[in-house]
C-alpha cells in the first residue's frame, strides 16, 4: 500500500514497535520495584539510628534535669521522644540499677558515683573492646524479629553487623526483647541491631558533674590555746554515702595516735575515730561510720599537729572499690 502525503497525515506505531515500548517500560518497573525494597529498608534505618540517638540525648537531658537515670519499667518510655524505631518495635533500654535511686542522705545519684555494674564487650569490628562503668545502653532490634544483643551478667555483647546465626532470643536472662515479645524460633538471621552506649564518665559531663566524686568539705581546722576548750567538726559530701548521709572515717598521724590531747570521735555517739600511720591499710570495717567527725578536749601542749582525714563512702558495697577522700590539716595549739 501507497501512504498518503500531506501535512494531515500522521505516522502511528506498529504492533512490533508497541510490544518494544512496552517490553522497555516493563523492565524499567520491575528494576524500580526491586530497588524500592532496598531503598526503604536503608531509610527505615537511618531513621531508627536517629530515633535511638534521640532516645540517648532524651535520656541525658531527664538525668541533667532530676540527677538520676530513668528506670527501664515506668521512665524511659515518658522521657523521650519516641519509644518505637521505624520497624514499629519498643526500643530496649538498659541502665545500671544504682544510678536509678538516689542514696539516702544524697541529692544526686550520678555526680558520686565512681563505678556501675553494666559493662559492653563491643565486637563490631571484628575484635572485642570491653567498655566498662557503662551508665546505659539504648537498642533498636531493627528490621528482623527480635533484639539479638546479648546481655548476661551485667555484659551487653555488640557483635559485627550482619553477623551469622544471631537469632537466638529465646531467652529473657540472655536477651532484652524475649521478656517482652513473643519468643519466635531460632533462625539463621543476620545480626542487624542498632545499639548506642553512654559511659558514667560520658554521662557525669553531660550533667554537668564537677570535681571529685567524694570531697571533705572543711578548708582548715580553727586554731586552740593550751588548757583551754577546743571544739571543731569535720564533714564529707558527694559520693554515694551509707543510710542517712554518712560515711566512714579514718584519721591518721605519723605517729598513729591522736594528738594534744584531743578525742576524735563519732558525731552520734562517743566512739572514737580509728587513728592510724595508715588508714589506706586499714580494712573497711575498722573505719567508723558517722556523719561527721567531732573534734573536742583542751589541748595540754603548744604547737603545730599535722594530721589528715579519710572518708570513704559506699560506692561498692561488696567489694573495695569505694570513693575515698582525704584532706590534710594542721590544728595549731597556742600557748
Amino acid at each position: 500500500m501507497k501512504r498518503g502525503t500531506g501535512s494531515a497525515h500522521r505516522e502511528g506505531f506498529t504492533l512490533v514497535e508497541l510490544a518494544i515500548v512496552l517490553l522497555v517500560i516493563g523492565i524499567v518497573i520491575s528494576l524500580g520495584i526491586g530497588l524500592l525494597g532496598p531503598l526503604t529498608r536503608r531509610a527505615k534505618y537511618s531513621e531508627s539510628r536517629e530515633t535511638v540517638n534521640g532516645a540517648v540525648e532524651s535520656v541525658n537531658g531527664w538525668a541533667s534535669t532530676n540527677r538520676r537515670l530513668p528506670d527501664a519499667a515506668t521512665e524511659f518510655a515518658g522521657a523521650v521522644k519516641s519509644s518505637r524505631d521505624a520497624f514499629g518495635k519498643a526500643l530496649s533500654y538498659l541502665v545500671d540499677a544504682n544510678l536509678v535511686t538516689i542514696p539516702s542522705g544524697a541529692t544526686d545519684a550520678l555526680c558520686g558515683r565512681k563505678t556501675t555494674g553494666l559493662s559492653v564487650s563491643d565486637c563490631s569490628s571484628g575484635s572485642c573492646t570491653t567498655i566498662t562503668n557503662v551508665a546505659f545502653v539504648v537498642i533498636s532490634g531493627a528490621e528482623n524479629f527480635n533484639i539479638q544483643t546479648n546481655s548476661t551478667g551485667g555484659v551487653v555483647t555488640v557483635y559485627t553487623m550482619d553477623a551469622t546465626d544471631r537469632d537466638d532470643c529465646t531467652d529473657a536472662a540472655t536477651c532484652p526483647s524475649a521478656a517482652t515479645m513473643a519468643q519466635d524460633p531460632d533462625r539463621s538471621e543476620p545480626y542487624d541491631d542498632i545499639v548506642k552506649w553512654v559511659s558514667l564518665d560520658e554521662l557525669r559531663t553531660k550533667v554537668g558533674c564537677q570535681g571529685a566524686q567524694l570531697w571533705i568539705v572543711n578548708n582548715e581546722l580553727p586554731f586552740g590555746a593550751v588548757n583551754s576548750a577546743y571544739v571543731a567538726g569535720v564533714y564529707a559530701d558527694g559520693g554515694v554515702p551509707f543510710g542517712g548521709g554518712n560515711f566512714r572515717w579514718c584519721a591518721q598521724t605519723a605517729s598513729g595516735s591522736a594528738p594534744a590531747n584531743l578525742t576524735f570521735r563519732n558525731m552520734g555517739n562517743s566512739a572514737n575515730i580509728p587513728f592510724s600511720a595508715d588508714c589506706t591499710a586499714l580494712v573497711e570495717s575498722s573505719w567508723v561510720l558517722t556523719a561527721g567527725v567531732n573534734v573536742a578536749g583542751s589541748p595540754n601542749a603548744a604547737g603545730s599537729y599535722p594530721l589528715t582525714f579519710f572518708s570513704r563512702d559506699n560506692n561498692d558495697a561488696a567489694a573495695g572499690n569505694d570513693n575515698i577522700a582525704s584532706k590534710a590539716f594542721v590544728i595549731t595549739v597556742n600557748p
